[in-house]
């Protein structure tokens, strides 16, 4: 009994609301890494692989493997990083011959220590944070994420939490990305519609899908158009309200269903739950049954506070 659930504790499901975090830690990466230095998700990425390997080189070609970036993007954000004196490149004489490598500057230590400091306040307004039991959740998630890549050096293992834990988030988003667009071939989006529709077991309204999930009303739209021109959901009408559109998974849509759960499953136990504790599963597992609730908690309250500020329209 014990060890089912320790098995059960290391490896959680990963459900709508762990790609909703992930996405909220996307959006918290981008905009603390372009505000405070200017810099690319790609070439924020690299920088921190820099640091990790500090104040050893790292192997252009290394950097493109384990990123997953092609060369030609690799090439051109060490450019960039080059040019705004955050890193430097080097050629190196290994067991392998030469190679082109890139090092990590003061320069780029410190644009790394002023994105994580945005970054970390960009996590605070995507996630819901309002209590101090959600700001104790976030930030046990933060530490627990940082160890899902071990390989950084004794001179930052205990620095710059959040900047490792969303490089690594991003990572994992990138490779569910490529894999689902394969099986069951849909898009990231379709495919975070997809799940939650599966989960609820209900109707649900399409305005609704774009809050729960924090997608755009534009990209919820045109998503659900590709759903059901795939056949893997149908729309329905309430008859005592015509502007609002529901949808539900057919049967195609279900088999779909599983074949994302399959995927995301696979990626999140060979990137994710091998290189943690169990204890540090489920503080990331927390951020993910948290989420959901309490934005919808805050909609709702915001949807309230709305109506009650509702005045007759004279004339």
């Amino acid at each position: 009994m014990q060890e089912s659930q320790a098995q059960s504790l290391s490896t959680p499901r990963l459900d709508s609301t762990f790609l909703l975090a992930f996405e909220l830690a996307h959006n918290a990466l981008k905009q603390g890494a372009r505000e405070s230095c200017s810099l690319s998700i790609a070439q924020y990425r690299i920088l921190i692989k820099l640091l990790g390997a500090h104040p050893e080189p790292f192997a252009q070609k290394d950097l493109g493997r384990e990123l997953e970036l092609k060369p030609n993007v690799i090439t051109q954000a060490l450019d960039a990083l080059e040019r705004a004196g955050f890193a430097k490149r080097a050629r190196t004489t290994g067991m392998r011959g030469r190679a082109s490598t890139g090092v990590i500057t003061e320069s780029g230590i410190n644009a790394i220590e002023r994105a994580n400091d945005a970054i970390v306040a960009e996590l605070y307004k995507q996630f819901p944070s309002d209590s101090e039991e959600f700001r104790t959740i976030l930030k046990a998630a933060i530490m627990a994420g940082s160890a899902i890549d071990p390989n950084v050096s004794q001179n930052v293992s205990k620095r710059f939490f959040a900047s490792r834990t969303l490089v690594s988030c991003e990572l994992l988003r990138s490779k569910m990305e490529s894999k689902l667009s394969l099986n069951p071939g849909a898009t990231y989006s379709e495919c975070r519609i997809l799940q939650r529709i599966g989960e609820v077991e209900l109707p649900l309204r399409i305005s609704d899908i774009s809050k729960q999930l924090s997608l755009t009303a534009t990209t919820a739209v045109r998503a659900v158009d590709r759903l059901v021109a795939r056949g893997w959901i149908m729309r329905l009408a309430a008859p005592n309200d015509r502007k609002s559109v529901y949808v539900r998974e057919t049967e195609a849509g279900a088999d779909a269903a599983k074949a994302i759960s399959h995927v995301v499953d696979a990626v999140a136990s060979e990137y994710l739950w091998k290189n943690l504790s169990p204890e540090r599963s489920h503080d990331i597992a927390e951020v993910g049954h948290v989420v959901i609730a309490s934005l919808q908690k805050r909609d709702e309250q915001e949807r309230l506070d709305a109506l009650r500020a509702l005045k007759p329209i004279e004339g």
